[in-house]
């Protein structure tokens, strides 16, 4: 019997090419994108269990507890003007992912990376300096599509702080006395 060496190279090759397949394979044969958009004119900060890595002792208690955590997420994300942040492909359902937390509910929230810079994550923490809050739960994601900020029409009816209409299409503040004071 005749044995043949194979090169180190060839088995790089084969690696990277299976690699790339299974990439394909995934992201074109049942695996799903979540994603967050800045659409704001400047850079914004998200934070979210949804978010990896989620390293939380006790991810449960997140909602409806809405305060930050006392020290910087590691999954905190700056996002740049009219970007679009893509945060995991995974084979899970939203309902896994939801159910894997203990939750229906999951928030994300939206801080001014120039708010975050200047002042430091102990100061937005106490000062609640977000910009938005979002109570995302696992059916609102199917009517109002991939979370945004500031919040699309699609997005209207779920639950938020400061309240639907708070900002314009650019991310800046509305004049309305009626909305709550900012939290920057």
């Amino acid at each position: 019997m005749i044995r043949k060496k194979i090169s180190p190279l060839a088995i790089l090759v084969s690696c990277v090419f299976l690699c790339s397949c299974e990439d394909w394979m995934a992201k074109h044969l049942g695996e799903s994108e979540y994603s967050f958009k800045n659409k704001a004119t400047y850079n914004i900060s998200v934070y979210s269990m949804m978010i990896p890595p989620c390293y939380y002792s006790n991810p449960a208690t997140v909602y409806p507890d809405t305060t930050l955590p006392t020290q910087m997420p590691l999954q905190m994300r700056e996002i740049e003007p009219n970007r679009e942040y893509v945060y995991s492909y995974t084979r899970w359902t939203l309902e896994d992912i939801y159910n894997s937390f203990n939750t229906d509910t999951i928030s994300y929230f939206v801080i001014s990376t120039d708010t975050l810079e200047k002042y430091g994550w102990d100061s937005v923490r106490i000062g609640y300096r977000i910009l938005q809050r979002y109570d995302y739960s696992v059916m609102d994601y199917y009517p109002s599509g991939t979370p945004t900020f500031p919040p699309t029409e699609a997005m209207r009816n779920i639950k938020m702080w400061p309240p639907y209409g708070t900002y314009d299409e650019h991310g800046n503040r509305v004049t309305n006395p009626d909305l709550p004071a900012a939290g920057f």
